[in-house]
């Protein structure tokens, strides 16, 4: 199996393949980096980048891992943030493939993982786990995409706004839904395991 950088073989990771594997795809989607031939996941959660890495662990030798700490300033970061990435042109285009084609690309019993790579990425709730449960995206077919995909698994009431001074889109899961929405992502979300939140076991699909 050749994996090296520029190879031209791509079977070596199928995100169809495995729960775990469809939250990694919703996490990247999110917060991951890519230039000319790394790929990688930038983010200030600890956890989710060992998550990451051990993704990227089960198809590359520890020693092709690269990662960059970013240390708190005074002007642009008030937190530390963590970069892991690879230099591997093959994942790079499994992951931007994936992401092009996420609707026909995640299966319905993935969407839920994947959904929760997603929040754990790029979403957040109130403290009260009822109100302002949303996703943040940088463009409007994305948003499309996870919108599609959840009225896959039954959701009714979401809504996208587009905030043009910050030039992101928002996809809204109604208060009416949110503890369904939280309740099956729980289960594969490490920001809602780390919280106080309970799932309703009975909602969980």
């Amino acid at each position: 199996m050749d994996n090296t950088v520029g190879s031209t073989n791509t079977d070596f990771c199928n995100f169809s393949n495995s729960v775990s594997d469809a939250y990694i795809s919703g996490l990247w989607c999110a917060d991951g980096y890519h230039r000319t031939s790394s790929i990688g996941l930038s983010n200030t959660d600890k956890a989710l980048i060992k998550r990451f890495s051990e993704f990227l662990l089960t198809l590359l030798p520890k020693e092709r891992l690269k990662l960059r700490i970013y240390k708190p300033d005074n002007y642009k970061r008030r937190t530390q943030a963590y970069h892991i990435y690879v230099n591997c042109r093959p994942l790079l285009r499994k992951f931007k493939n994936l992401k092009e084609n996420i609707a026909t690309s995640i299966k319905y019993s993935h969407i839920f993982p994947y959904l929760a790579g997603r929040f754990d990425g790029d979403g957040s709730v109130a403290n009260d786990f009822y109100s302002d449960c949303r996703i943040v995206y940088g463009n409007l077919s994305e948003a499309k995409q996870d919108f599609s995909l959840m009225e896959n698994v039954g959701f009714k009431k979401m809504k996208i706004y587009h905030y043009k001074t910050a030039k992101t889109f928002c996809l809204y899961v109604s208060r009416l839904e949110t503890i369904y929405f939280l309740s099956n992502i729980y289960p594969y979300s490490s920001k809602l395991q780390k919280s106080v939140f309970v799932p309703r076991r009975d909602l969980v699909i």
